[in-house]
């Protein structure tokens, strides 16, 4: 059995490095800066991403720390002077017309939409850093990371001490069904979401500006861990007061968005009651080290690692299994891909919580049964969680994290090690 897993894993390290060289893109920006990055699908996604990228560089330090470096340093080239790194990227050209009702851009022109992906800029730098060993690269990341931090901080927090989302795709989790409840008919996929974005561009958007109007905002666990783990990158790379707010974020996390009775985090909509849809952004928090190990032991033996939830043949769904709304593949006018189908941006956050709960054993299992499904069904978008029906893009660079899970088995990552 070792040799055919040393075999799937070899024709799969092999695969993913030619994905990403073949998925490269580089050259010189509409304001005249010089970029790199990984596009997550020639044909589909063009642009450069915030969390792909992130997603991106981890899997290019197995195989081209440089790369990785490179990948890390185009995010920083777009960053706006006030901190902020948008979460889609135009490089060479603007969004294409027939999104832009769709994409969070205040008009066409702009460099960069006007929202934010998932936050762990911070802990994705400090991974490639040590790997890299570059005392100038180390210092920029800081540099980096600490000035959107403080953008987020300033535009996102509140008193709760949670960074709230405007949007659905700032969650990454775009047609998750946990926005159903709190956009019935706006929400992703329909028509009525261009209506919400279009609100949001009315208010410049700014948290502060839609909160104070009445519009739509939610505390998404995946987002706050997201940030925590940025925190703790910082932290890693010598940024003296950044372990101290992983862990005010950590507790804020529990404060407001712990369901106790269910055993699971929950979003939490507008006026702060959490929305009641078991998603796998309530499992992420587990992966942090400053939260309570009773919690964590719960989150794991009861959502991550059951059969009937979030461990069926092809983990982890989007949704558990076990809820009315999960859907496991594609919707012919709705789109179902956030509503239970697996995606590679799902491990990185599993796998840390499962070694931190000394679940070793099932960390490894997670990491073979991705790698078994991409030798076979190739390095697709999304996959069908019962029987690894491969979905979406069919060569979604995204899916070459599958290295980084491989290599933290031997060597953990940072919040395992924090």
């Amino acid at each position: 059995m070792l040799s055919v897993v040393n075999g799937v894993t070899a024709r799969v390290r092999t695969g993913a490095q030619a994905l990403l060289a073949a998925n490269w893109r580089e050259g010189v920006g509409r304001d005249g800066t010089r970029f790199g990055y990984t596009c997550p699908d020639g044909a589909k996604y063009p642009y450069q991403w915030f969390w792909d990228s992130l997603m991106h560089a981890l899997a290019w330090k197995e195989v081209d720390p440089a790369r990785a470096a490179a990948e890390l340093r185009s995010l920083a080239a777009a960053q706006r002077a006030d901190g902020l790194i948008g979460h889609t990227v135009f490089w060479e050209q603007p969004v294409r017309a027939s999104r832009l009702l769709f994409y969070n851009v205040r008009r066409r022109s702009d460099m960069a939409t006007a929202t934010i992906q998932p936050p762990f800029l911070g802990w994705a730098w400090a991974e490639v850093a040590e790997c890299l060993g570059d005392p100038d690269f180390t210092r920029q990341g800081r540099d980096v990371a600490a000035r959107y931090h403080g953008w987020i901080e300033r535009e996102r927090i509140d008193r709760t001490g949670l960074a709230w989302a405007i949007l659905p795709d700032e969650t990454g989790c775009d047609a998750s069904p946990v926005f159903d409840p709190l956009l019935p008919w706006r929400r992703h996929g329909t028509p009525g979401f261009t209506l919400l974005v279009a609100a949001a561009r009315r208010h410049g958007f700014s948290f502060h500006r839609i909160r104070a109007a009445g519009g739509f905002t939610a505390a998404c666990p995946l987002v706050n861990t997201a940030l925590a783990l940025g925190y703790l990158g910082l932290a890693a790379m010598g940024d003296p007061s950044a372990r101290a707010r992983a862990r005010e974020v950590t507790r804020a996390i529990v404060e407001h968005l712990w369901d106790d009775r269910a055993s699971i985090f929950r979003v939490a909509g507008p006026d702060g009651r959490h929305v009641p849809v078991s998603a796998w952004q309530g499992l992420a928090p587990a992966a942090l080290p400053d939260l309570p190990d009773d919690l964590r032991t719960r989150i794991v033996e009861q959502w991550l690692t059951c059969p009937t939830r979030f461990w069926p043949p092809h983990p982890v769904p989007s949704v558990s299994i076990d809820h009315p709304r999960f859907a496991r593949g594609d919707g012919r006018i709705i789109p179902q891909y956030w509503r239970g189908p697996s995606w590679p941006f799902t491990p990185p956050f599993a796998v840390p919580a499962l070694l931190r709960a000394g679940r070793h054993e099932e960390a490894a299992v997670l990491v073979a049964r991705i790698e078994e499904r991409l030798d076979g069904q190739g390095f697709r978008e999304y996959t069908d969680p019962i029987d690894g029906t491969g979905m979406g893009a069919r060569a979604f660079s995204c899916q070459a994290v599958a290295l980084t899970l491989r290599a933290w088995l031997d060597r953990p990552p940072i919040p395992v090690r924090a």
